[in-house]
């Protein structure tokens, strides 16, 4: 988990890092995580894993939509609705801006 054990601030440092090298490098990223803002921000494709197995791989928005209970309990927990909410929000301005 790339932040593990950093303070927000620095968390936010290193995540918009990667975001920056993903786009100006065009870079494939692999990471484990648990931190679903980031997955949101970040992903393009996702594996959720449970049990030993893969239990689902898509984007994040298939994902949410899956019917799994592995993967049922990644989104539906406080965590994944409060993150999902945070992108759909920051979709939602985004679509205002002018390019």
């Amino acid at each position: 988990e790339p932040t593990a054990g950093l303070d927000p601030d620095s968390a936010g440092g290193v995540d918009q890092l990667v975001r920056k090298l993903r786009d100006l490098f065009g870079l494939t990223i692999v990471m484990i995580t648990h931190d679903l803002d980031l997955l949101w921000q970040v992903a393009d494709r996702v594996a959720v894993l449970g049990n030993g197995q893969v239990q689902g791989i898509g984007s994040m928005a298939e994902l949410s939509q899956m019917p799994q209970p592995g993967i049922r309990m990644f989104f539906d927990g406080p965590r994944g609705r409060a993150a999902q909410q945070q992108e759909e929000h920051q979709a939602g301005r985004n679509a205002g801006r002018k390019p």
